[in-house]
């Protein structure tokens, strides 16, 4: 298991849609970008960058840029994307969480 630090949990959390892992794997839809990601954890965008560049290294994110969109270099309208590695990881936190309570 990988270990992370609180701030790539809370961000990993941003990153989910879903309450149960099967209709996170089937769906994957994610809200988060790196701005609200910056938003939520009080950051600036270089801070949540290496966030990012941390939870990606680590194979549980990937973030589509909107390569050959107009709006392409606009950072709010990039996503974050949870990988499969990365909505088991997730729901292994929140469950070991919820059995923990």
């Amino acid at each position: 298991m990988t270990n992370f630090t609180q701030n790539e949990i809370a961000a990993l959390k941003m990153c989910m849609n879903y309450d149960d892992r099967e209709s996170q794997h089937g769906d994957n839809h994610s809200d988060a970008t790196p701005v609200t990601i910056a938003e939520a954890l009080g950051w600036n965008m270089n801070q949540a960058g290496g966030l990012i560049s941390s939870l990606s290294s680590k194979g549980v994110i990937w973030v589509d840029d909107r390569e050959g969109e107009p709006w392409h270099k606009d950072v709010s309208m990039h996503v974050v994307y949870l990988t499969e590695r990365g909505v088991d990881a997730i729901f292994d936190i929140v469950e070991a969480e919820k059995a923990a309570a």
